[in-house]
């Protein structure tokens, strides 16, 4: 495997999962969850999600090295989330906040279903530009960062900080990645015009790696509010024209600065929108030796079909970490985005988000 430095930075959270068990083929039961009713569940499974927890551990157990940072409070969820990464010897940085709790939540997972989730935002959410030292990026090629939307500080004034954070990456010629969030609409976060952020920021960002609800979000912030709406407690994507859409949406990022664009398209898969040749600039000091396969290309990739899914919790995160391994190994852009939907169906097929994945050269 390539030996090319990762710092893997944002937020990480204490995921407790419920396992239901229904028989396939089988309706979720009216009663589940109900009122004075009691739900059996057949174990609980606890482990580290967030971006650091996803992303970054999937990017160790696919055998990169990685460096790991992130922000916990001063409570028993933080020295949970301290002692499990202890577990994975990874390298790693936990910045302590004393009076804050960690960031932890409760995630609902049905088979075949997406999950349902309650959410305590925590200190992983408090991230600032000065987290992230110097010292810290010290010898690191790839800098990879989620998720700015649920970080109210950072985006604050039209992003200025998290643009400085970006800014100090690419200027010592480190390769950017960015992944993002959903808001609650009813918050300041899910209020803002992301628009004015993102021409702001995208320029610091080598690839950019949202959902299609998310950009659909960012970027027609009342389309989507209508969508919601018409959606109701279905999924948004059955509502839509998905390749349309993320070829729409593709090509409006594309125009604000930043040259690869990955789209997570849910059970539609994945699109990959690149700049051409004659627009492309330096992607630092992680970029395939070999750049040809990656000008101007637009690549769809269905997902993998597996047999069951167990739950989708973290799917898009494990992508991610599978499309930035095979980047920092050198592939072209068809066999990355292909190595992101194989570790994709190895997460979905078990409860945790890594436990299934493999080395790079394994997958």
């Amino acid at each position: 495997m390539d030996t090319k430095k990762i710092l893997v930075a944002g937020s990480i959270v204490l995921d407790i999962v419920p396992e239901v068990y229904i028989p396939k083929g089988e309706p979720v039961p009216n009663i589940f969850l109900s009122e004075g009713k009691q739900t059996e569940c057949s174990r609980i499974h606890i482990y580290l999600g967030g971006e650091v927890g996803n992303t970054g551990l999937g990017l160790k157990k696919l055998g990169c090295d990685v460096r790991l940072v992130s922000k916990i409070g001063d409570d028993s969820v933080g020295e949970i989330v301290r002692e499990m990464l202890t577990r994975f010897e990874a390298e790693f940085t936990l910045i302590e906040m004393m009076g804050i709790q960690s960031s932890c939540s409760v995630a609902v997972a049905l088979p075949d279903k997406d999950k349902m989730t309650l959410h305590s935002r925590g200190a992983s959410q408090l991230f600032k530009a000065a987290d992230i030292t110097d010292e810290m990026l010290d010898g690191v090629q790839l800098f990879h960062f989620g998720y700015p939307p649920s970080m109210e500080y950072l985006v604050e004034n039209e992003g200025e900080e998290l643009e400085n954070l970006l800014k100090n990456v690419k200027s010592k010629g480190i390769t950017t990645s960015l992944d993002m969030s959903l808001p609650d609409l009813k918050t300041f976060l899910g209020k803002i015009d992301w628009r004015p952020i993102l021409k702001r920021i995208l320029p610091y960002v080598d690839l950019f790696l949202p959902s299609l609800e998310e950009s659909i979000f960012f970027l027609h912030r009342e389309s989507y509010i209508e969508m919601v709406q018409k959606a109701g407690s279905g999924n948004l994507l059955d509502y839509i024209q998905v390749k349309e859409t993320a070829e729409m949406l593709a090509d409006e990022l594309l125009t604000l600065g930043c040259p690869v664009i990955l789209l997570k398209c849910g059970h539609e898969g994945m699109y990959l929108r690149t700049a051409g040749k004659s627009s492309w600039r330096s992607l630092g000091k992680a970029a395939p030796t070999n750049l040809e396969g990656w000008y101007g290309k637009q690549i769809w990739q269905r997902p993998v079909k597996v047999q069951r899914i167990l739950s989708r919790t973290g799917a898009g995160d494990i992508a991610i970490a599978g499309f930035l391994s095979s980047f920092l190994h050198g592939d072209n852009a068809k066999t990355a985005l292909g190595i992101a939907a194989w570790a994709a169906s190895m997460c979905i097929q078990s409860y945790d988000t890594i436990s299934g994945l493999c080395p790079l050269k394994e997958l």
